[in-house]
């Protein structure tokens, strides 16, 4: 009796209160801030053609697909910068009395990188105009090792299992499986991935900002499989013809692996496998981001069908010598 009224007394009901607040919100911190991995950023500076800094230089950010205008002024060193930009190409305009209007229509914004626009102002009235249509390519703020695949490049690459995770070897430290062995990239087509030594079990996936991390077993891919024909070498699970099985798309695959939204459904695929903030710390592999397409100002949209068949396949070099 006595001790239960000293433990009472040295740990009362407030104490409890706190503490049960305090793991709440540290677990509640301790979640990666991902959701910014959708946006952009862009900065840059103004200079005249000597070099030197144009202050208070007004720049008009405009999104070319949905008309979207953030507007910003250069700072006393000419530097101006703009956050939280939807991805996309926009068009920069930069304007000051006693220069012309230097217009830059082709620039790239992508997820959780920052584009560095700089710009030249020539002397000249305001009404005229020099417009630059290149794009600028080089990431001078951050040094996260990795890459970014916008739309084109994910629909012309040719995906055995239409599944994203075969453009993750493009990354630098980066390999993943092959498609060419019985029982591979099981559960939505989907590939291992291994980055800098680390276990396919290391990575962090997210869409869209999303965290998408695979709940059963860490991995992109899973243990069950749905065997669909893909490639024909003459080897493997089939005895009547040869033909290797791997599983399918997502389409029409089971099992507890990462969903695989179809190529033509993205809109950047990121793949950083080191130097990247602490938004993405989490995990010691790679962090691979998909982003998926939004709508614009514009009526689009497409249509597309998957159809394979093993009758398409040439003869396997096993039954070719049987005769």
């Amino acid at each position: 009796m006595n001790f239960r009224r000293q433990f009472v007394t040295l740990f009362p009901a407030k104490f409890f209160a706190t503490l049960l607040t305090a793991l709440v919100s540290l677990a509640l911190l301790s979640d990666p801030a991902i959701g910014q991995q959708t946006l952009g950023s862009l900065n840059g500076t103004v200079t005249d053609v000597s070099g030197a800094v144009v202050q208070k230089a007004a720049v008009k950010i405009r999104n070319l697909d949905t008309n979207l205008v953030v507007t910003a002024e250069s700072k006393n060193d000419g530097s101006f910068s703009a956050a939280d930009l939807p991805i996309g190409t926009y068009e920069v305009t930069f304007a000051k009395n006693g220069f012309k209007t230097a217009v830059y229509n082709q620039i790239l914004v992508q997820g959780n990188r920052t584009a560095t626009v700089n710009a030249k102002l020539q002397p000249g009235a305001v009404a005229s105009e020099v417009t630059v249509t290149a794009t600028p390519l080089l990431n001078a703020t951050d040094t996260t090792t990795g890459y970014v695949l916008d739309s084109s490049v994910i629909e012309n690459s040719p995906l055995g299992t239409g599944s994203f995770t075969q453009l993750a070897i493009l990354s630098p430290g980066v390999n993943a499986d092959l498609l060419n062995t019985a029982g591979t990239n099981a559960g939505f087509g989907n590939q291992s991935i291994w980055a800098n030594g680390q276990r396919d079990t290391s990575n962090s996936f997210s869409f869209n900002g999303v965290n998408a991390n695979n709940v059963f077993n860490g991995k992109s891919s899973s243990q069950l499989t749905s065997g669909r024909v893909a490639v024909n070498v003459g080897q493997g699970n089939n005895s009547q013809t040869g033909e290797i099985q791997t599983s399918t798309s997502v389409y029409g695959a089971i099992g507890q692996a990462l969903p695989t939204p179809p190529p033509e459904a993205i809109e950047e695929l990121h793949v950083n496998s080191a130097m990247y903030d602490a938004s993405q710390g989490a995990n010691s592999g790679a962090h691979i981001e998909v982003i998926t397409k939004s709508g614009t100002n514009s009526l689009h949209g497409g249509a597309w069908e998957y159809y394979q068949t093993g009758g398409w396949n040439a003869d396997p070099w096993f039954i070719k010598n049987a005769g």
